[in-house]
């Protein structure tokens, strides 16, 4: 069994009733019923009087409806930040409200009230933090830890000043046809409900394509769309990776290797320290590997699991140990001691392992490596990964853990198929390259690890190569900077110098 996120999302049908009922529209909640939006067409989602983050002229929009109340919609707001991680630079996003409880909106309020103060998204955090579960009081105590004016801030909560924000953000829900939160608009494109990380990077790929042909801002993008949900509802089981199918899957993070280049079977591995089928997958893994010997090379990358909250720490502590050369000796004294995970735990283990304490001390405190924990873990999402632990064989998904038995019949099949390929005179080494250069999907924390064909030099695309150069960025490698960033101009330069730039680096 895995551990995976639920998807879905609240359906507030009662309040669109009472909202149709209050504005005078034509029965739109028993219409967005029936009805629900085409996945390729534009619709002219509007963005309102909301608050907004990011550049105003980015080439993406993110329109979304939401309510603090709504689980996925805290659970969705995670993504979204993994996507701007993605695509910094690039995307602005505009939060308009759908209550679940017309008579209640004390939250959106207080989160509004923040934002005419330019605290909208710590307010909004901490009011998701607590599923909207909070009352005059609770709000005023999070104003005052955010040192807002608290005479302003009270001032508008009592003269109710955002409420007929709140009803517009509602109404404009109902005309567009919304039947639930959270839903999203990409420069016009609907996401409904809580969506895979993949979705909303395959989606977001699309209109960068589009805003770079067409131009003119989100206005211009959404002018034609379509004004409504206008297609039948159907229900359709959502995206799942096919164990059929080869995906493209770099090998991560320095120094998280084990096994030889020229392994015939590559297994790389999502895992997250906090979960407990990788405690169960972990043993078993090690077993493949004095089965298999040589002929099985395991990567290790990191998917800290939003409901872990120790995970993005210990695997921030095993980027760490990689850069001191001793990843596999502190994963292995993790998992031997599930659940010791707090800070003290950390130094206690990665002292056992070998690291150099104060090192390890220095990089917990500045968080030097949280940022490529994220992009590991967002590049799991975008491709598809919900869940720990996921295996890809040869770029062959093997989700959940798997027992010694299974793990025996993965690898003796993926063995026999590479031995063939092998004998047909194509060099061991270059094998993995062969398979990733035909696979589906996209390597979006580093391309460049995934390995070349020998002999053949091949170029990344700007997109490809932005991310690369971010990449090393984030791991503060200033002569890998150098070398990918040669030639690389245009938007691809300036998303990949946003990353740079945080991290200290400037593109030479």
């Amino acid at each position: 069994m895995k551990e995976a996120m639920r998807r879905g999302g609240a359906r507030p049908e009662a309040a669109l009733v009472l909202l149709a009922l209050a504005g005078g529209l034509a029965a739109p909640a028993a219409r967005a019923d029936r009805l629900t939006f085409d996945p390729a067409a534009i619709y002219r989602a509007p963005r309102g009087a909301s608050p907004a983050e990011g550049p105003a002229g980015a080439p993406i929009t993110i329109v979304s409806w939401s309510d603090h109340a709504c689980g996925f919609c805290y659970r969705a707001q995670h993504t979204l930040d993994l996507l701007e991680r993605l695509y910094p630079g690039q995307i602005r996003f505009v939060h308009r409200w759908l209550p679940l409880d017309p008579d209640n909106t004390i939250a959106a309020e207080a989160a509004l009230a923040a934002a005419a103060q330019g605290r909208f998204r710590p307010m909004n955090d901490r009011i998701f933090a607590v599923a909207g579960r909070v009352d005059r009081a609770a709000v005023e105590l999070y104003a005052r830890e955010l040192g807002l004016d608290m005479v302003r801030f009270r001032a508008e909560l009592d003269s109710r000043r955002h409420r007929p924000q709140i009803d517009a953000d509602a109404r404009d829900a109902v005309a567009l046809g919304l039947s639930g939160t959270p839903a999203f608009f990409v420069n016009g494109r609907a996401l409904p409900g809580d969506r895979p990380l993949k979705a909303f990077a395959d989606l977001v790929d699309e209109e960068l394509v589009r805003a770079a042909q067409q131009g003119g801002g989100y206005d211009a993008l959404v002018a034609a769309g379509r004004p409504a949900a206008d297609v039948p509802r159907t229900e359709r089981e959502p995206g799942r990776l096919d164990a059929d199918q080869v995906y493209k899957v770099g090998l991560g993070l320095p120094g998280h290797q084990r096994g030889p280049d020229d392994a015939l079977v590559t297994i790389v591995v999502w895992g997250d320290f906090e979960c407990p089928f990788c405690t169960k997958m972990a043993p078993v893994l090690e077993h493949v590997r004095q089965r298999y010997g040589a002929d099985v090379r395991i990567v290790y990358r990191h998917l800290a699991m939003p409901a872990h909250r120790q995970a993005p720490l210990a695997a921030e502590a095993g980027v760490e140990a990689a850069a001191q050369g001793k990843f596999w000796a502190f994963h292995d004294l993790l998992f031997a001691h599930p659940g010791q995970l707090a800070r003290a735990d950390l130094e206690q283990l990665g002292e056992a392992a070998g690291l150099d304490l104060p090192r390890l001390r220095a990089a917990l405190d500045d968080r030097r490596h949280r940022d490529a924990v994220a992009a590991e873990g967002a590049a799991a999402m975008a491709l598809g990964v919900d869940g720990t632990p996921t295996l890809f064989v040869n770029g062959h998904p093997v989700v959940g853990s798997r027992d010694r038995a299974g793990m025996e019949k993965i690898m003796d099949a993926h063995l026999a198929r590479s031995q063939a390929i092998a004998a047909r005179g194509l060099p061991a080494r270059d094998l993995y390259a062969v398979l990733m250069s035909g696979a589906v999907g996209e390597e979006r924390a580093d391309p460049a690890s995934i390995p070349e064909i020998a002999g053949m030099r091949v170029t990344l695309r700007a997109d490809d190569r932005a991310r690369a150069v971010a990449a090393a960025c984030r791991r503060r490698e200033p002569k890998r900077v150098a070398t990918l960033s040669a030639g690389l101009t245009g938007d691809a330069r300036r998303r990949a110098s946003l990353v740079c730039a945080a991290s200290g680096i400037d593109l030479p």
